[in-house]
């Protein structure tokens, strides 16, 4: 059984409403000397014909051709290769095309989207903003996932020619999943995700390999250590600063703590350039947050995902939270989080994407992004000049 936590250089954040024209990045689409001769004669007919604009555009976007799956291979992986797993091992036979990516998380499909490949099979609640804007086409299909397994029959139908399931369990699937195509896993145990939980540069450059892409996957890790090391120099005002990030699932379920030193927001935070708060070292990854806790989360600035539909001000309200140095300081982010309808506030402005699954992620994409999403707030609340 799943649990997907906690609920699931490009553009800076912009209010809802103006960034959905932007929201999808396409990538340049390189015409053949052909392509090119057919688009110039739809031009050149356009002159003197009475298509409409909308005619001419739709004419000349069908003389493009189709964007590929895959870049164009580099010559440096050799085939037949060997996929080893904690499972058993599969053969990939010469360079795949169709690429399912069925891990739960969804990690496989952002290490992929980040090395420019467009898988044909992803889960149906993979929306993500920060990897729908680097797609240059359409996912193919989509498959439903289920507390019971895989869903191997969609699987199947998909027709892949690499099953890509990086740290996922497949414990119980890996034989059917090894009979429909070669599987590509980066467990090192068979306890699957959580024995390579954060570590997106093994699952890249596994890809890279079983790819023929491995150049790609390097560029894809200088760019996000480019990307970060740009964003210290112009956010000199989070140096050295500590923060915490804390996720509240209302009466129920409580507040829990986010940002230990190796978890995807600590992580995020760290590239961003704060320091861990003073507390953060005695506290578990996910570690429920009592009443008599809350000192414990308490540093120069605390970003309060709110998970409760609306409910915080139950616990922000309270005496023992506003004693906080972060509240009394002003330097409390809150975040709430509409995942269902895609969108999160600050301030009372709405933002596209799901900046808490963002914060739950530290992929190349994701971290990158709620990097991104967060700075305004952030550098306002901690008086940047």
């Amino acid at each position: 059984m799943w649990s997907l936590v906690p609920c699931r250089n490009s553009e800076r954040i912009r209010p809802r409403a103006v960034r959905k024209k932007h929201m999808y990045r396409t990538a340049p689409v390189r015409i053949g000397a052909f392509g090119a001769f057919v688009l110039a004669g739809a031009l050149v007919l356009t002159g003197c014909s009475s298509d409409t604009p909308e005619d001419s555009a739709a004419a000349a976007d069908a003389a493009k051709p189709a964007p590929g799956l895959l870049p164009a291979a580099e010559g440096s992986t050799s085939y037949p290769l060997e996929l080893e797993s904690p499972w058993g091992s599969t053969t990939l036979e010469e360079r795949p095309e169709r690429i399912a990516a069925i891990t739960p998380s969804q990690d496989d499909v952002e290490a992929l989207v980040a090395i420019g490949v467009t898988p044909i099979l992803v889960s149906e609640d993979q929306t993500d903003v920060w990897v729908q804007r680097e797609l240059d086409q359409e996912i193919e299909g989509r498959f439903s996932v289920t507390d019971g397994g895989f869903n191997v029959e969609q699987i199947a139908a998909a027709d892949p020619d690499l099953i890509v399931v990086l740290g996922a369990d497949v414990s119980a699937d890996y034989d059917k999943l090894a009979a429909i195509a070669p599987v590509l896993s980066t467990a090192t145990t068979s306890e699957g995700e959580s024995s390579v939980a954060n570590d997106w540069a093994t699952s890249i450059t596994a890809l890279g390999e079983a790819l023929d892409l491995s150049e790609a996957a390097d560029r894809a890790l200088e760019t996000e250590e480019e990307f970060f090391a740009d964003f210290r120099a112009e956010h000199p005002e989070f140096d050295g600063k500590t923060a915490s990030y804390v996720v509240y699932y209302g009466a129920e379920s409580g507040l829990q703590y986010h940002s230990t030193p190796d978890s995807p927001a600590g992580l995020t935070l760290s590239r961003m350039g704060f320091e861990p708060s003073d507390n953060a070292s005695e506290l578990e990854y996910r570690a429920v947050i009592s009443n008599e806790m809350l000192s414990a989360i308490d540093a120069d600035v605390v970003i309060f995902s709110d998970n409760s539909d609306g409910h915080h001000a139950d616990l922000t309200d309270s005496a023992l939270f506003q004693a906080l140095s972060a509240v009394k300081n002003d330097a409390l982010v809150i975040v709430e989080n509409h995942s269902v309808d895609g969108y999160f506030v600050i301030d009372g402005t709405e933002y596209d994407g799901n900046l808490s699954w963002g914060l739950a992620r530290s992929g190349p994409l994701s971290s990158t992004w709620a990097a991104e999403q967060m700075a305004p707030a952030l550098a306002d609340v901690l008086g940047a000049e």
